[in-house]
């Protein structure tokens, strides 16, 4: 059950806001623990089981590392707690990739491969485990107490709105919230909002130019062409920004409506001037998680410039490998990797010298290559499509019949994109932060874009979060 499916919109989000602001003040956290067991029961009813049980084998550990004075027992018991969470990640997201590269080598050798039943992946379960680790290393370091409540940690791990595709929401962060939190008709109204801008952005940006991505990658390497290429990679790169933003919004925006309040997610990232900035504003929980939780325990910044390096590349390159069990992710992180350290050393120094336009362009450029290792499915499909974009001989591939509403939305897309950059904007912005009417007119606009959004999908073929697989 996806949040832009009809099924979530015409039936459980009704129904669950109903069940909600009908109960008492000392069940809400039951209705919505209730609510989000069912939303994710209904497209994993066998891993919610797994999640269960793993969540109170967190609550017991987190107890036992909490109250125990014996520093040794402390980290004997986070090591359980912690391989405990990354055996169910590993087993679920990458038994089938590692016995698959083992059975070729097998195979390599002439030997017989393993046999294997095929392990279905479960939607979200990156974003579960991270947090769950979260818990865990938090209480190890002090930095947060236990859940006192069953439900209140159960509420953390299931609920609904950041459950699929984050952001990755720490338990100390939303504890008090859990605990109280107030629901006014403002809040309300801003969430709504929020999410009736996410779901534009998904049905009508990310989703129109998904299909068009789609169509360009899926062609043969003598069909591609230098053109067809950069076109292909653009439009994906503008997929995956809006695709993403589209459920940052949409999450945060139903957590706002039931009193919680979720830390942004993203960001602007196209325009970023680097890698880093580029980094600290895409997938903000997902940065921030790899420096206090990896990181930092390699030794982050307090040991040799070359360790450091090799430590940052590293992350990136689990980085990438937490994104999806194939090598092309893993090269994508390597990719990721590499640039950042290569900001540490010389390009942050040199970009200071530099218009901050040309900076941006080199940066979305070089982020759009990355988006194509990331995109393929294999080393052989990134290959041939790498070789098209840089490609001079091969001007034209097959033509491709562009409808006029993807050349309007990836317009569309790219302007959102881009136009922050314009002194205009910033102007814009002030305008509207002080302007009167400001909260009338995005009502307005949010309603009428929620109606659009409701009709374009009731006429469209469905199409999942591009992050939900990770």
């Amino acid at each position: 059950m996806l949040f832009d499916s009809p099924l979530f919109l015409f039936i459980f989000l009704p129904v669950c806001f109903l069940i909600y602001f009908l109960t008492g003040k000392n069940y809400k956290n039951l209705a919505v623990l209730f609510m989000s067991l069912l939303f994710y029961a209904w497209g994993e009813p066998r891993f919610v089981f797994v999640v269960i049980a793993s969540s109170l084998l967190d609550l017991i550990l987190g107890k036992v590392i909490y109250s125990s004075p014996n520093s040794f027992k402390k980290r004997v018991v986070l090591t359980l707690g912690l391989l405990s969470n990354i055996g169910v990640l590993v087993y679920y997201k990458y038994a089938n990739f590692i016995f698959s590269n083992v059975n070729r080598l097998l195979a390599d050798m002439h030997l017989n491969p393993i046999l294997l039943t095929s392990i279905v992946l479960p939607i979200g379960v990156s974003f579960i485990i991270f947090g769950k680790i979260t818990y865990l290393v938090d209480i190890y370091r002090g930095v947060a107490s236990p859940a006192q409540k069953v439900t209140s940690y159960f509420t953390y791990v299931f609920l609904f709105p950041k459950l699929l595709a984050g952001p990755i929401v720490k338990y100390h962060e939303i504890e008090g919230q859990i605990s109280e939190r107030k629901c006014s008709l403002a809040d309300i109204s801003l969430g709504v909002c929020r999410f009736s801008w996410g779901l534009a952005k998904k049905v009508f940006i990310a989703d129109t130019l998904g299909a068009l991505a789609d169509l360009i990658f899926k062609l043969p390497a003598n069909e591609l062409g230098l053109l067809n290429s950069w076109f292909g990679a653009i439009c994906f790169a503008v997929q995956i920004y809006f695709d993403f933003s589209a459920y940052s919004d949409m999450a945060i925006g139903l957590a706002k409506i039931m009193g919680f309040r979720i830390l942004e997610n993203f960001n602007m990232p196209y325009i970023s001037s680097n890698f880093t900035e580029f980094w600290r504003r895409w997938h903000i929980s997902l940065s921030t998680w790899i420096r206090n939780y990896l990181y930092i325990p390699l030794g982050g910044n307090r040991c040799s410039k070359s360790r450091m390096y090799f430590n940052l590349w590293f992350c990136f390159l689990l980085c990438g490998l937490w994104h999806g069990a194939n090598w092309t992710f893993v090269l994508w992180g390597a990719y990721h990797g590499i640039f950042l350290v290569a900001d540490k050393i010389f390009v942050l120094r040199i970009q200071k010298k530099l218009p901050r336009i040309f900076n941006v362009v080199i940066t979305f450029i070089l982020v759009t290559i990355g988006w194509v290792i990331f995109r393929s499915g294999s080393f052989e499909q990134m290959s041939y499509y790498l070789t098209a974009m840089f490609n001079p001989n091969v001007w034209h591939g097959r033509l491709i019949f562009v409808a006029n509403d993807s050349i309007f939305f990836l317009a569309l897309g790219l302007f959102l994109i881009f136009f922050p950059l314009t002194n205009i904007y910033s102007k814009l912005e002030r305008f509207y932060l002080k302007a009167t009417v400001n909260r009338k007119l995005e009502i307005i606009v949010a309603s009428v874009l929620l109606l659009l959004s409701i009709l374009r999908i009731s006429t469209s073929t469905f199409n999942p979060f591009l992050y939900f697989r990770f």
